[in-house]
């Protein structure tokens, strides 16, 4: 990591590189993953083709060739050159991928119809900046889709408490927390239950409406 990528990352996932993916690979991966594509998929625009969609913090291109797999075509950006060489590596046809810094996106103004940063908010320094980056890059209509960590789950909570990285270094948002920054660039919809997304007290809404340790959300610019 350069200095400059130090100052706008609030941890190297370059270290994880090779190892990231795995975690999809375990019981608790592969249900995680489950529940966060079913919630993201209720809040994507129906796919036609040509569309396009950049993939902010794109890692090892997990999100990326799930996006692809649905008909988008795919540019991944992220500022770690090992996630980037590790994404390559994959050689997904319809997925590109490049080093790029989120506070700076190469990419032409109303380039693309989904701009999404799937748990990339809570370890930039700027995520108003990286949001209003991805604001100019999606067309007119378009839609940004968001997920992050979520800072009042029990889970995450105990992560933190216990050391774990990449827990520590990042900043979670609780779900008033997104929804409060994200309402400044559009109209906001938590997927699964937005009353959910209303409330920093859990107790205060129904057991199976609870966010759990990941929040989904959807912005129409």
């Amino acid at each position: 990591m350069s200095m400059v990528d130090k100052a706008h990352s609030l941890y190297d996932f370059g270290s994880m590189a090779q190892k990231y993916d795995r975690w999809y690979e375990t019981p608790e991966g592969r249900s995680h993953d489950r529940q966060q594509k079913s919630a993201v998929r209720r809040l994507l625009p129906k796919v036609a083709p040509g569309d396009r969609l950049l993939d902010v913090g794109c890692g090892t291109g997990h999100w990326s060739r799930f996006f692809a797999n649905l008909g988008f075509s795919v540019f991944g950006i992220d500022i770690s050159t090992q996630m980037i060489e590790k994404a390559r590596s994959h050689n997904r046809p319809g997925c590109r991928f490049e080093v790029a810094d989120a506070e700076h996106l190469p990419s032409p103004d109303h380039s693309f119809e989904v701009v999404a940063a799937m748990f990339t908010l809570e370890f930039v320094a700027n995520p108003a900046k990286v949001l209003a980056e991805m604001c100019r890059c999606v067309k007119p209509g378009g839609r940004l889709i968001v997920g992050t960590l979520n800072q009042s789950d029990p889970l995450n909570r105990r992560r933190v408490a216990q050391g774990d990285e990449p827990y520590v270094s990042a900043r979670m948002f609780s779900p008033r927390e997104l929804d409060e920054l994200l309402a400044r660039f559009g109209q906001v919809r938590m997927s699964g239950s937005l009353e959910a997304g209303r409330h920093d007290k859990s107790e205060s809404v129904p057991e199976e409406k609870r966010p759990g340790a990941f929040i989904i959300a959807g912005v129409r610019p």
